[in-house]
């Protein structure tokens, strides 16, 4: 047989994407990786390129992330620390039996305790806490059987938002979960801009202020 080659995007995907590229800032890691996703995402939703959807998008990604999928968050490792052993004396747990537990062997080798002081993203914590809980002796308890994290990516979206919109998400999650996605680019833009932009589709039409978006969807 003859020798098959990708798909190439159709000439208006290619335009969406170089508009949405040029008003990316130059300093951007990987920007028509930034484009391409932004431009999914916007079509899997049917949300209209217009500039000022770009431009919304956009400015949200700038404030909230700097346009990285995991950003860093500075001490974030002291500020973990110092709420576990908050939570281990609201629960009554003695220090010592903390300290215990977080020298378990985590799933990378390293102990908890070791992955603990490591932490600079939230996606890097986030996924501590799903293991803590599923693995660690009184890691449930510890952490009320709730991952703490309940926002992230780079639009800062809500993972309970994001869950309540997984099903029409067009990419396969191959067993990880939508709070897994969140803290990739590709989630986390298809669900900021869900969360953003979504009143724009043809099922719901609401009156949003784009100033309304930090406000959140849930507390």
């Amino acid at each position: 047989g003859g020798a098959t080659t990708a798909p190439v995007a159709a000439p208006e995907v290619m335009q969406v994407r170089e508009q949405i590229s040029a008003r990316i800032p130059a300093r951007t890691d990987d920007r028509q990786g930034w484009a391409a996703d932004i431009q999914a995402a916007l079509h899997a939703q049917a949300i209209a390129p217009t500039l000022e959807n770009i431009c919304s998008v956009l400015a949200v990604i700038e404030q909230e992330s700097g346009y990285q999928a995991d950003p860093v968050v500075d001490g974030l490792a002291a500020l973990s620390r110092r709420e576990l052993e908050r939570r281990a004396r609201a629960k009554r747990i003695p220090q010592l039996a903390l300290g215990s537990a977080l020298k378990v062997q985590s799933l990378d080798g390293r102990s908890y305790a070791q992955r603990l002081d490591s932490v600079r993203t939230e996606g890097q914590l986030s996924e501590l806490y799903e293991e803590v809980i599923g693995r660690v002796p009184m890691g449930s308890r510890l952490l009320g059987g709730h991952n703490p994290v309940q926002t992230g990516g780079a639009m800062q979206v809500s993972i309970a938002f994001a869950d309540a919109r997984l099903d029409n998400y067009p990419y396969p999650l191959q067993g990880r979960s939508a709070r897994a996605e969140v803290f990739t680019r590709r989630g986390g833009v298809y669900f900021g801009i869900a969360h953003l932009l979504g009143y724009q589709t043809p099922y719901t039409r609401k009156i949003h202020r784009f100033a309304d978006y930090n406000a959140g969807w849930y507390a």
